[in-house]
């Protein structure tokens, strides 16, 4: 009897100490399309991704047509691709939405410093990424299919087309440059291809 009592013991301490499955962090975001894990950070009520999107869908490209490019900034979007490419649950940010990260990131000229990445950048514009946005030089695809700015420039579509003074064709498009830290918008033809940063949740 002592023994059969000592076995049940060896195996309650085995059974007690075996580890846990992992569960998904809270600030990671798993896309069940294709099982990509996303960074995403609440900034102002809002939860974005902090890795522009990467499902390949139609309209999508990789910078130069080389995936591992794809692999390290995402996927390159016509406006209308972008419009359908975030998961169930997100979506393409409105202009209300990239206002709120502009005011959280100081609604100023030097915003882009919050939001950019620390490396990466062209000259010496990296930011110190405060906010967690993680904003990459991920360059952008041309509407004669050629390719630049990687380092220089991020391109984020907005969900926004119709504005006053906005040729038609176009959509509105919040960048960030290497000549300074800044965070605006300007109007871009829906066939150029940008970055994409999926957002969700109320302010």
């Amino acid at each position: 009897m002592k023994c059969f009592l000592l076995f049940l013991l060896s195996v309650s301490v085995m059974v007690c100490g075996a580890p846990k499955a992992k569960k998904t962090k809270s600030n990671e975001f798993k896309d069940l399309r294709d099982k990509q894990t996303y960074r995403t950070v609440k900034v102002d009520g809002l939860e974005w991704f902090a890795d522009n999107l990467n499902f390949n869908t139609e309209n999508s490209y990789c910078f130069k047509d080389d995936e591992d490019n794809c692999m390290a900034y995402g996927r390159l979007y016509t406006w209308n691709a972008a419009r359908k490419a975030c998961p169930a649950g997100w979506h393409l940010p409105t202009q209300e939405d990239f206002e709120s990260l502009w005011t959280a990131a100081g609604a100023d000229f030097n915003a882009g410093y919050l939001i950019k990445t620390n490396y990466g950048w062209a000259g010496k514009t990296n930011g110190n990424d405060t906010l967690k946005f993680s904003a990459m030089p991920a360059g952008n695809r041309f509407d004669d299919e050629t390719y630049g700015n990687m380092e220089k420039f991020a391109f984020f579509w907005s969900d926004h087309d119709q504005f006053e003074g906005a040729e038609p064709g176009t959509a509105r498009v919040w960048y960030l440059t290497h000549k300074s830290m800044a965070f605006s918008y300007m109007s871009k033809g829906k066939n150029f291809g940008f970055s994409v940063r999926c957002v969700r949740g109320a302010r």
